[in-house]
């Protein structure tokens, strides 16, 4: 639990004011167990007197990224599908980790962990095990029993262009191509035990969409990664071949390495709709 040094608090009372779950009792300088470690408390203090849980206090330098920064910035960032022949070094990946404790969370639970699969021969077999799984999902779907049942019950899912990619992509399949992977020298698996009520899914995307960016800053380029998101899903022993633990579920993938490609045009894109009500 965060501390409080009774001591040196000029109770100011911006930590109880700003605490979501009234937790502070700033009389006796204690935190009860509704806190939901969201850090506000050590964050506000201007005094530096709420100490965390875990890690020290680090005075916030003003930040000179401006929103026409962050505008250009966002413009830059594409997904990476053509990556060097070149390891990103284990120092940097995870510094892409270390820096996703300052991420927000959907339910502040933070449960995910992070697995890094980095060796040439990892990230190819799992490129193939992704592949395979891919491939038997859209050939039952698209099968001559199934195919007809679903054209009538969800026209919507065009499954003659469906089993078109599938004819594609079986065409494209040989060993050593990396169609899910597109030779990516690393890929980051987030992953989080299952429970009920859990958010991990909202919080790896979340993690997922941060790293991106940070990665970016790095000279890095990144692709996030549904194929193997979804063949994690349906297959335990998948799970099971890289390490995820048992009772854990896989809820994002990242591809990250050195750009092979450099963008210099801002493509133009739809705008999402917006109602304001």
């Amino acid at each position: 639990m965060p501390r409080i040094d009774l001591e040196k608090c000029i109770k100011c009372m911006k930590c109880v004011r700003d605490c979501p779950s009234d937790a502070i009792d700033i009389d006796k300088g204690t935190i009860n167990d509704t806190c939901i470690h969201c850090g506000h408390c050590v964050a506000i203090c201007p005094e530096c007197t709420v100490f965390p849980d875990e890690g020290d206090i680090i005075k916030l330098q003003t930040t000179s990224v401006s929103s026409n920064d962050f505008k250009k910035l966002s413009a830059s960032i594409r997904t990476c599908r053509s990556y060097k022949d070149r390891e990103v070094d284990e120092k940097t990946l995870l510094s892409l980790v270390e820096n996703m404790k300052h991420y927000p969370s959907a339910s502040n639970a933070r449960p995910l962990e992070i697995t890094i699969v980095r060796s040439k021969e990892q990230v190819q077999k799992l490129n193939d095990q992704t592949a395979q799984q891919l491939i038997k999902a859209i050939g039952f779907i698209t099968s001559p029993i199934i195919m007809p049942i679903l054209q009538l019950l969800a026209p919507k899912l065009n499954l003659p262009r469906l089993n078109a990619y599938k004819k594609q992509f079986i065409a494209r399949q040989s060993p050593g191509s990396s169609q899910v992977c597109h030779h990516a020298p690393s890929v980051l698996i987030f992953h989080a035990p299952v429970t009920k009520y859990g958010m991990a899914d909202a919080d790896a995307n979340i993690w997922a969409s941060y790293t991106s960016i940070y990665a970016n800053t790095l000279g890095l380029g990144s692709c996030f990664n549904g194929f193997i998101v979804t063949a994690m899903k349906r297959s335990k022993a998948m799970r099971s071949k890289f390490s995820i633990p048992a009772r854990h579920q896989v809820y994002a993938s990242l591809l990250i390495g050195h750009p092979k490609v450099k963008y210099t045009n801002e493509a133009g894109r739809a705008k999402p709709s917006v109602e304001l009500i």
